[in-house]
C-alpha cells in the first residue's frame, strides 16, 4: 500500500512541476512586462516633462529678446543642440500687446504655449506727469495730490483760487525735471491700430469671418492655441448683452458697438468708429475708436485692458470714464493735429480711476484718480460757470500706488523691459 501511494506520488510529480514552472513563467513575463510598461510611461512622463520646460525656456528666450523676433514669422531652434531640443516660435501683435506661441516637439509628442507679454514694466524711474513745455504754469486747486517724478514747463505748479477753491493739497513727492517741448509720440504698433488696420488684418485669408447678424449662440470661446482668429463683422452697430465672448477674438463694426451690463468679455479686440460699456459692465479687453469711447458708471474695466482712440481724420473725439468707473490697464487718445483740430478730451469724472498708463496728446480732465503715469500735452477744467486750461482740481496723480508688478505696454517707445501679463495653456 506504502509502495503504492508513492507511485502515484511519482505520477504526478512532472505536471506539478510543469504547472508551477509556468505559472513561474507567467509571473516572470507579468513582472518584466509591467516593469518594461512602466519604464515607457516613465520615459514618456520626463520626456513630456522636459517638451514642457523647453517651452517655457523658450517663451523667456523670447521675452527677453522680444525685438529680435519678427511679426507673424514662425522661426525653429533648437535649444541645447539636441534632437530632443527642438521648438517653434512664433511672434503675433495682439492689440497693444504681443501673443507669443512656443511648440516643443519629439516625435509624435508635442507641448505648446502661449503668453500675452507687455513690453513695459513699472519701477521707481518711471514718469508720473509728463506736460511738454509750453511757457505757462499748471494751476493747481482744491485737494491735489501729485505723487511721483514729474517732467513740467520751466513754469511749474501756481496755487490761484478757482471757483472759491484754494489749493488744499500735499506738495509734490519726488524730483521735477524741465520737460521738452515736443509731445512724445504715441509707438507706432498702437498708433496703427485703427478701424483700417482691424480691416486689412482681421478681414483677410487665416481669419474666420462670422457676420454678426448670423451670430446667434450665447457663447464663443477661442484658445488662443488656435492657429485661427475668429472675426465678428458688421456694417451696422453691434450691441452684446447676455453673450459670453472669450479668447482670440475680433469684434469690427464700421458704425459702433455697445456692451452691456450681462455681456462676459475676456481678452478680445473691438474695433469701432463708437465704442459704449453700458453702466454696470465687468470685463477685461481692448477697445480701440477712431471718434469715441464711453465707460459708463460703474464699469470696471479689468486688466489688462485697453481703451484707445485712433483718429483717422481730424475730428472732435472723447474718451470719456464715467463717475464710479475703475480701469485697470490703459487709456490713450491719439488725435490727429493740425493745428486747429477742435478739442478733443480724455475725461476721468469724479471717484473714477484708472490704475496703469494714460496717454493723450491733446486735452485731459481729470477729477477723479490716476494711479500710474499720464503724459498729456494740456489740462482743462470744466465747471457748470466756465472752462479752464491748465488747470487740475481735486485730483490726484500717484504713481507710487501702481504695484511693481504692472505690466503694461511702452506708449512712447521708453525701451522698457517688459514681461509677462498672462500665461495662457
Amino acid at each position: 500500500m506504502r509502495g503504492l501511494f508513492y507511485k502515484q506520488a511519482d505520477g504526478y510529480s512532472l505536471p506539478f512541476a510543469m504547472f508551477i514552472f509556468v505559472i513561474v513563467i507567467i509571473l516572470s513575463g507579468s513582472i518584466l512586462l509591467a516593469s518594461y510598461q512602466k519604464g515607457i510611461i516613465f520615459n514618456r512622463v520626463v520626456l513630456i516633462e522636459r517638451l514642457e520646460a523647453n517651452t517655457k525656456s523658450a517663451l523667456n528666450i523670447m521675452i527677453a529678446h522680444s525685438d529680435q523676433y519678427p511679426y507673424d514669422q514662425e522661426i525653429r531652434l533648437s535649444l541645447y543642440g539636441e534632437a530632443q531640443d527642438s521648438v517653434t516660435l512664433k511672434k503675433e501683435q495682439w492689440g497693444a500687446f504681443d501673443l507669443l506661441n512656443a511648440s516643443a516637439f519629439h516625435k509624435e509628442l508635442k507641448k505648446r504655449h502661449s503668453a500675452i507679454i507687455g513690453n513695459y514694466k513699472q519701477d521707481s524711474t518711471n514718469v508720473a506727469l509728463m506736460i511738454p513745455e509750453n511757457g505757462k504754469s499748471i494751476a493747481l486747486s482744491g485737494n491735489v495730490s501729485i505723487e511721483g517724478i514729474c517732467e513740467m514747463p520751466q513754469a511749474r505748479f501756481s496755487q490761484p483760487s478757482i471757483e472759491g477753491k484754494t489749493f488744499t493739497g500735499r506738495q509734490i513727492r519726488s524730483s521735477i525735471r524741465t520737460s521738452d517741448s515736443i509731445m512724445p509720440k504715441l509707438n507706432e504698433n498702437i498708433a496703427k491700430l485703427t478701424m483700417g488696420y482691424a480691416l486689412d488684418r482681421y478681414m483677410s485669408k487665416g481669419t474666420v469671418i462670422i457676420p454678426y447678424t448670423e451670430f446667434n449662440k450665447d457663447s464663443l470661446i477661442v484658445p488662443f492655441l488656435s492657429d485661427s482668429t475668429v472675426t465678428l463683422y458688421a456694417e451696422g452697430p453691434i450691441t452684446i448683452d447676455h453673450k459670453t465672448i472669450k479668447g482670440k477674438v475680433v469684434i469690427i463694426s464700421d458704425r459702433s458697438i455697445s456692451i452691456g451690463p450681462s455681456a462676459h468679455i475676456s481678452d478680445v479686440q473691438c474695433y469701432a468708429p463708437y465704442i459704449e460699456f453700458n453702466n454696470g459692465f465687468s470685463g477685461n479687453l481692448q477697445a480701440y475708436a477712431t471718434d469715441s469711447i464711453v465707460v459708463g458708471e460703474k464699469c470696471e474695466i479689468k486688466y489688462p485692458s485697453v481703451l484707445g482712440i485712433n483718429q483717422e481724420k481730424t475730428s472732435i473725439s472723447a474718451l470719456t470714464l464715467k463717475e464710479n468707473s475703475m480701469l485697470y490697464g490703459i487709456a490713450f487718445m491719439n488725435t490727429k493735429e493740425d493745428g486747429s483740430a477742435p478739442k478733443s478730451i480724455l475725461s476721468i469724472a469724479k471717484n473714477a480711476s484708472v490704475r496703469g498708463q494714460v496717454y493723450s496728446n491733446n486735452f485731459t480732465e481729470i477729477k477723479g484718480a490716476i494711479n500710474g503715469s499720464l503724459y498729456t500735452k494740456r489740462f482743462i477744467l470744466r465747471t457748470p460757470s466756465s472752462i479752464y486750461e491748465n488747470t487740475i482740481m481735486d485730483a490726484s496723480i500717484d504713481m507710487y500706488k501702481l504695484s511693481s508688478n504692472y505690466i503694461g505696454a511702452d506708449l512712447i517707445g521708453e525701451g522698457t523691459t517688459g514681461g509677462v501679463i498672462k500665461w495662457i495653456y
